[in-house]
Parts: structure tokens; sequence; C-alpha cells
């Protein structure tokens, strides 16, 4: 349900294919949904021990040879310990920037200690970018990674008018401290409002803030929480997208952009940045920033990009080959 840790999951279960069995804990509290092998709880209102006992039936109905993770919680633990009692071969998938150095909020105490059980206990951790897997191996060295990067799904381009003035949208959670859209704001209110619009999509704990700063400005724009499919058909609308961050473990919008034929205007040292293209546009400072937009408008229009290697299909193919050879070992 959560439109951007939920869709890093549901693209990574597409890829796989039709016959995983899915579990989801999703966090709410409607019914239990089940389609076939998939059976989604909502958990606001689950116990613990309610968990377990879902987690165990699932096991003992389906007998899976692989137990695959997402998304990293303490609570993942015990399932994972049970799995391992079993003898089931275990993989995580991870993308969640709170395992790297720069996060306000680093893992401590008896959190940490847990994770670095965990990581080091799943037969294969799949982080999206290197930047995230040597993080992980900081944290606990004896983990074994293997990188599966994030999905950028294959999309029929629709013909779309692009708005008049150079329009810059921003796709992230409204978080100043690690999407520093309050920066963004600052380099976006030199530039001339008759020429320029700002956009922004999401919604966080800086949300309030961000409305009351754009308040009296006709040229930027906030439209609150979209979901996945919603952001993918208003994007080419727009002139160019920009993600600068504090820190990116990957930057998914950053593709969705250039596939969509959008400029994306991003950092280099995002996890994300080897699978960079001409349509790419780096910046290392607010200074940069600022050239750069300004730029927007003199330039050609882009051409889509095509990222082979972060297709559903490609992903799929790693996942198999990774399950087929832990089934061996």
């Amino acid at each position: 349900m959560d439109p951007q840790n939920g869709v890093f999951v549901q693209k990574h279960i597409d890829a796989v294919g039709p016959d995983a069995a899915i579990l989801g804990f999703l966090n709410h509290s409607g019914p239990t949904v089940r389609n076939g092998r998939h059976t989604l709880y909502g958990s606001n209102t689950m116990s613990t021990v309610s968990k377990w006992g879902a987690y165990f039936a699932k096991v003992k109905a389906v007998r899976p040879d692989i137990i695959h993770f997402h998304c990293y919680a303490p609570d993942l633990a015990p399932l994972l310990w049970f799995a391992k009692r079993a003898g089931l071969k275990t993989v995580h998938s991870e993308h969640w920037s709170g395992f790297l150095p720069q996060h306000p909020h680093p893992i401590k105490g008896w959190r940490r200690a847990i994770a670095k059980w965990y990581m080091r206990e799943c037969d294969r951790v799949l982080p999206v970018s290197q930047i995230l897997a040597q993080s992980i191996k900081e944290l606990e060295p004896q983990t074994k990674t293997q990188i599966v990067p994030n999905i950028v799904e294959n999309r029929k381009l629709r013909t779309t008018k692009k708005r008049s003035s150079t329009s810059i949208c921003v796709v992230a959670d409204i978080v100043f401290s690690i999407k520093q859209q309050d920066k963004i704001l600052e380099v976006f209110s030199d530039l001339p409002q008759t020429q320029f619009e700002l956009h922004f999509y999401g919604g966080g704990p800086d949300e309030s803030k961000l409305t009351q700063m754009i308040k009296g400005r006709s040229n930027v724009f906030l439209h609150g929480r979209k979901s996945n499919a919603e952001i993918l058909e208003i994007l080419p609308q727009h002139h160019a997208l920009l993600l600068f961050s504090a820190y990116e473990t990957f930057g998914i919008t950053v593709f969705e952009a250039r596939q969509s034929g959008l400029w994306a205007i991003s950092k280099q040292d995002f996890g994300g940045s080897t699978y960079y293209d001409d349509g790419c546009l780096v910046v290392d400072s607010q200074e940069d920033l600022s050239k750069v937009i300004q730029n927007i408008s003199s330039l050609a229009p882009t051409v889509p990009g095509i990222f082979t290697d972060l297709a559903p299909s490609s992903v799929g193919e790693k996942l198999s080959t990774l399950y087929s050879k832990l089934l061996l070992d």
C-alpha cells in the first residue's frame, strides 16, 4: 500500500513470475485479501503472535524452497530464524537509505545488533546499488551481497502537450533533511516567475512547512502524494525532473523521467549513477543547479532513455539465476 516501498516490492514480485507465493503484512487495517497463492493482511491490528501464525501457516501450505524477504525491519528477524531452522534458503532485497552513513537516524543499540545478525544469516542480501552494498558490508562484513537494481517498467509513451512555461517537477517524500525541497525552492526563487514553474509531488513530515513556504508563489505547486501509476502518467507534461537529495540509494525517479522523455537533473554520487545516460544532467551544488535549470529552456527536447539492465525481464532473470544457484549450494 506504500507508494514507494510497496512499488519496489511489487515490481520485484512481478519480475519473478506468476508462480511465486506471496505473504504480505500491509500497513493498514483493511480485511485480508486472498487471491490464489497470494495472501495480504492488513496488519495494523495484528499481534506479533498472529503474524507468526500466518507465516507458519503459509510456509506449511506452500512448502517453499526459498523465502525471499523485502525491506528490512526488526520483526523480520524471528521469521528468518524460523526459516533457517527449517533448512530453507533465504534471500533479502533492500533499498532503504537507513543503512547509509549519511542517514540522520542511523541504526543503534539492539536494533543495530539484530540488523547485523539478520544480514549475516541471510544466504544472500540484494541491495539495489553498490553504495548500499558497501554500507551493509560495513555494518556486517560477513554479509553475502549481490546487487539487484530497481526496476524501470517498459511503458508505451503517449503524446502529451508540455506545459507552457519551462516546467520542473520534483517527485519525492517531503523531508527537508533528506530530499532538500527547501534548498530546491531557494534556488528556484531567484528564477523569473514568468519563465519557470516548479511542481512538487509527494507528502511527508515537512509537507505543511512546504505549503507555507510556497504561499503567494504563482509558479510553484504542491500536488501531494501520488501513486507510481499516476506519476508515470503525469511526467510527460513536464520538461525536466529534479532529484537533489542529500543522498539516494538508487534514485528510481530519475530513470522513470528519462524513459518518459524528460531531462533528469541529478547528482553523480547517487546509487543509480552508473546507469545515467546523456539525458541526465549532473549537478553538485546549488550554484550548478541554478545554471542547469536556466539552461533547460534552451535545450532541444531529449529522446526517451532506454535502460535494458533495469527492465523487468533483466531483473527477473537475475533473480531466477540467483534462486537456481542457491538451490545447488
